[in-house]
């Protein structure tokens, strides 16, 4: 090799050798731009596209958006999700439970033709086809829905284009097509955001929520959440009307084995659970487990009086319950209402709700509640000691005077 082509080849490994050396500060800077992963289900995918790319442009910090339910949370650092998506990834610690907080509300809307008539069962009369989300959120508002969606006429989609080109449909106002839009009376979805627990980009995901939280990322969420529910039934009855006394209750053993939320006796009196800001430590509530129950004694009567009758508070997510109501500690009891979604916001308690009504049970008093676990999810299959309904507080709405 001649004396140029060695000086060549010396030239050349001692630029590599240069950026090479140079490359621990070239590689670190790559490392704190890696991009965020946030993964949300269909319903609120829309909702953060807008704001995601701010937060890129402002931040210099790049965001994916995976489309897709958040439980599992995969490879993502941040979710986003209804309660219903969100139940066994906060409370199964998948994600972090003390970094979530609620974005807002988004409400259900039918989807129908311009011009079609005011009441949601005629102007369905003519569709073809109703489409509905799909997925878990899907599922609960065809539930909650019920027969006034037309029978045989319910096509479930998860395609986002499909639901907006739909003439009839039920979706999230995230998916309204161009046609007119009736509320639906459906629980309307809250925007759940968290970081995923043990993200190696903890700082980025932590700037992220900080984002999403603040003044600049609510105005760009605001096209499509709200920030306030629908108008909630005002207690009829005086503020100390709960539940005064446990007259029974039922655990299955795996249960008694594997929750740590076994006391009956919190569940009298008013709201008190919360949330000790470790994951799996309250304090509170029974955790009905798998079909559990726990029977209370109001020491009131409860009547069928205007609006909702009873509200029972349950924590941590939307878990469903199942509530019988009777007029004596042994029954017979009856059906108020099946596996009801137990997610509506309670505010300034650590606890949310659902209310009940007795007229649904077509009886007029009862003075005796049996709270039934409505989630049956296999009690081992959960990975918490809070496994099923985590029952709260049970309140009077409307009494006997």
């Amino acid at each position: 090799m001649s004396p140029g082509g060695r000086l060549c080849r010396v030239s050349v490994v001692l630029w590599v050798a240069l950026l090479s050396a140079g490359g621990d500060d070239s590689r670190a800077a790559p490392s704190a731009r890696e991009a965020v992963r946030v993964r949300a289900s269909e319903a609120f995918a829309p909702c953060l596209r807008p704001v995601l790319d701010a937060f890129s442009r402002e931040s210099g910090v790049p965001t994916v958006l995976d489309v897709r339910e958040p439980d599992p949370p995969g490879d993502a650092d941040v979710v986003v999700g209804d309660d219903v998506e969100l139940t066994r990834v906060l409370e199964g610690g998948g994600a972090d439970l003390g970094s979530s907080f609620d974005l807002g509300y988004l409400p259900w809307v039918f989807v129908v033709p311009k011009g079609a008539p005011v009441e949601v069962s005629a102007a369905l009369a003519d569709a073809g086809w109703l489409y509905v989300l799909g997925g878990r959120v899907g599922r609960e508002a065809r539930a909650a829905l019920g027969s006034r969606l037309p029978a045989g006429r319910v096509r479930v989609s998860r395609d986002p284009q499909e639901l907006r080109e739909a003439s009839y449909a039920l979706v999230p106002r995230s998916l309204a097509g161009s046609g007119e839009q009736r509320p639906a009376g459906v629980r309307p979805l809250v925007a759940v955001a968290a970081a995923v627990s043990g993200t190696p980009h903890a700082a980025e995901a932590a700037r992220l929520l900080a984002f999403l939280k603040s003044a600049r990322g609510l105005a760009l969420l605001a096209p499509f959440l709200s920030q306030t529910s629908a108008p909630e039934p005002q207690a009829a009855a005086a503020a100390d009307a709960y539940a005064v006394a446990v007259v029974d209750w039922w655990l299955p053993q795996c249960t008694l084995d594997h929750n740590g939320y076994n006391d009956p006796q919190q569940v009298v009196g008013p709201p008190d659970a919360l949330s000790l800001g470790i994951k799996d430590q309250y304090k509170g509530f029974m955790s009905l487990g798998q079909g559990g129950f726990v029977t209370v004694d109001l020491g009131l009567t409860v009547i069928d009086g205007p609006g909702a009758d009873v509200r029972v508070f349950q924590s941590v997510s939307s878990e469903p319950v199942t509530l019988y109501a009777a007029g004596k500690p042994a029954g017979p009891f009856v059906l108020v209402g099946l596996r009801t979604s137990c997610g509506v916001r309670s505010p300034g308690l650590f606890s949310n709700h659902c209310d009940f009504d007795l007229h649904d049970a077509a009886i007029a008093e009862a003075r005796y509640l049996k709270i039934e676990d409505g989630e049956i999810y296999p009690c081992l299959k959960g990975g918490t000691i809070t496994e099923g309904a985590d029952i709260d507080a049970v309140q009077i709405l409307n009494q006997k005077s």
